[in-house]
């Protein structure tokens, strides 16, 4: 499967780097870094509002941009506002069980 631009729906790390990878997803979702994580049934996207220190923001947006370049059909942003930094991963239409999927990794126990 491929996105409108021809970006395939994949992800290129095989199975020891994915775990490795998921691991990291944990273990920032459930460190401080992380505030809250939000995403509703049929969204296209996952918000994760970050602790307050520079610190939360520069290691999610590393491991984002990491994600990024392993699966390409993420869309990977960062809203800043006065009271809030947020980090949204979103995916194109039609990709909601991949998403789906990525949300459920980031609760399971290490």
């Amino acid at each position: 499967m491929t996105d409108e631009g021809g970006v395939p729906i994949a992800c290129s790390l095989d199975g020891a780097s994915f775990r490795e990878r998921a691991e990291e997803w944990r273990a920032l979702v459930h460190s401080s870094s992380v505030t809250s994580v939000s995403v509703q049934p049929g969204d296209t996207a996952v918000r994760l509002v970050l602790g307050e220190s520079d610190d939360a923001l520069t290691t999610a947006v590393s491991l984002a941009q990491r994600e990024k370049h392993c699966c390409p059909f993420f869309d990977v942003s960062v809203a800043l506002e006065a009271d809030r930094r947020t980090l949204i991963l979103a995916v194109p239409d039609g990709a909601e069980d991949v998403l789906a999927a990525f949300v459920a990794l980031l609760g399971e126990a290490s």
